[in-house]
């Protein structure tokens, strides 16, 4: 490689995966990495290694997801349905892979499968009869009539492995080759998407710690109260109906991979150190899992003063008081309309369930049992943040200071009428109060900001219908139908 010369595909993974990029340790890694045993030496190593070759010549601007590859072999030559897309390059890189293994006579479809130690529900999901006739039309063998063999799709697929136990390649017919060839095809789109995965991006190492069930990763953040962490475990996997099929078709039961799966999550810990998960996968070995973790971390940490929690809507990195400004790129203003749209949410679903109804307090925002009031409902309705059992807001009234200091460190910021409108939800009374009344305290309390209102309240939810007035929306009911009536456009 001249000096300026960028790394192959395959030098880039070999140093993700840190092992030489030419010979056996690069397939074997890779192999591990996908959760398939090492080719063995022979037929079934040069299939792999011609797949890496291929893929060597994909730019490294070509970004594939994480299944793309195989996603497309199991179609091939049809393009399967997904979303997003699958890229073009996908189809044109099985069409390559494909040519490795058209050519190859029975005998050596069989060499093949024995040495990746396919098993036999790899070829079991490979048996797709109106895909193999169109994808290996080469075979002379006219595939048995469908008529003549079990119609149950489990049966016939049974009845297929059963001929491949006492038949030699030779006396293959059609059905067995293309099945054989399709999952062949597969695998080796497999251990393609993983090269191309690792290859991807750079190696992001940090330092992971056993912790008895499994690995764990902190990643400081500067001006965040608790680490990034990602975490690292095994996780059960349900056996196969049919507990023959992860077994080998060809070779020695030691030869096949070890069923399972890893699961890998990143998120961070609360104030009172119950660990949120915001992203997380299952993954096919602990390198693959490990692997995702770690990219995942250092693309949090890339972005870490916009990033929020799916669920929780908290900030990785808090502002702090007196910070914020609405030019923070984070920044998320709540309106009037969200949070009345919010309410007809609850008594839409409030009033279906008549039997589930009870009253709505304000404080505290969540209690002992997790259960949350109205504020916090509401809010969470919105995807915002909400103070929580341990937070020092978790018992701030709406109009108290301390409330709105919790939501703008989270970059939060409301209008004045929904400020007004959260205030006036407390002063219907204390304890529990049916929804309908809380609401109509905080709607008159939006009405008694001044002679400004009705122009406020245009802005903010839009023009009243000709037959309606601003009272009327004391009322939930008729405030739903305002909303309905006034809905906004939505984007085609």
């Amino acid at each position: 490689m001249s000096e300026h010369a960028s790394p192959s595909r395959t030098e880039l993974a070999a140093t993700a995966l840190g092992v030489p990029s030419k010979g056996r340790e690069l397939v074997a890694a890779v192999s591990a990495f996908r959760g398939c045993p090492s080719p063995g030496e022979g037929l079934a190593e040069r299939l792999v290694a011609a797949t890496f070759a291929a893929l060597d010549q994909v730019p490294l601007d070509v970004r594939l997801y994480v299944h793309d590859l195989q996603d497309t072999a199991e179609k091939w030559p049809a393009l399967p349905i997904t979303l997003p897309p699958t890229p073009w390059q996908a189809a044109t890189l099985v069409d390559d892979l494909a040519t490795l293994v058209t050519e190859l006579s029975a005998a050596e479809l069989r060499e093949a499968a024995e040495g990746l130690a396919l098993t036999r529900g790899d070829i079991a999901l490979a048996h797709d009869k109106p895909v193999l006739t169109r994808l290996w039309a080469e075979d002379d063998e006219p595939l048995p009539d469908a008529a003549a063999l079990p119609r149950d799709r489990r049966a016939r697929e049974a009845a297929l492995l059963q001929l491949f136990d006492h038949a030699h390649p030779r006396e293959w017919t059609g059905e067995q080759t293309g099945a054989v060839r399709k999952a062949l095809l597969v695998r080796l789109a497999g251990l393609g998407d993983a090269l191309l995965r690792v290859s991807a991006l750079p190696p992001a190492r940090v330092d992971w710690q056993g912790d008895g069930e499994g690995v764990t990763a902190l990643v400081p953040v500067p001006g965040a109260p608790q680490p990034l962490e990602a975490r690292v475990a095994a996780e059960a996997v349900e056996p196969h109906p049919f507990t023959s099929w992860d077994e080998p078709m060809w070779g020695f039961p030691e030869t096949a991979a070890s069923p399972g799966r890893w699961r890998w999550a990143v998120g961070w810990r609360s104030a009172g150190g119950a660990f949120h998960t915001d992203a997380g996968s299952p993954e096919a070995s602990e390198a693959a899992a490990r692997f995702g973790a770690e990219q995942t971390l250092v693309a949090y940490a890339a972005q870490a003063s916009t990033v929020r929690q799916r669920l929780r809507h908290r900030l990785l990195v808090p502002r702090q008081p007196g910070t914020l400004s609405l030019s923070d790129p984070a920044v998320l203003v709540l309106g009037l309309r969200e949070l009345l749209q919010a309410v007809c949410d609850e008594y839409r679903a409030e009033t279906s369930r008549p039997e589930d109804a009870t009253g709505w307090r304000v404080v505290p925002h969540q209690d002992e049992d997790q259960e949350c009031g109205l504020i916090t409902i509401l809010l969470d309705d919105c995807s915002l943040p909400h103070p929580e059992l341990g937070d020092p807001a978790n018992t701030a009234d709406p109009a108290d200071p301390a409330f709105e200091d919790f939501l703008r460190s989270h970059a939060v910021v409301l209008t004045p009428p929904a400020r007004t409108y959260l205030a006036g939800l407390s002063q219907a009374g204390p304890g529990e109060l049916p929804l309908p009344r809380r609401h109509e305290a905080a709607m008159r309390a939006v009405f008694a900001v001044g002679g400004e209102a009705a122009d406020l309240l245009t802005a903010e939810t839009g023009p009243l219908p000709d037959h309606m007035a601003w009272i009327d929306l004391l009322d939930v009911a008729a405030l739903e139908e305002f909303l309905t009536a006034t809905e906004p456009d939505q984007p085609r």
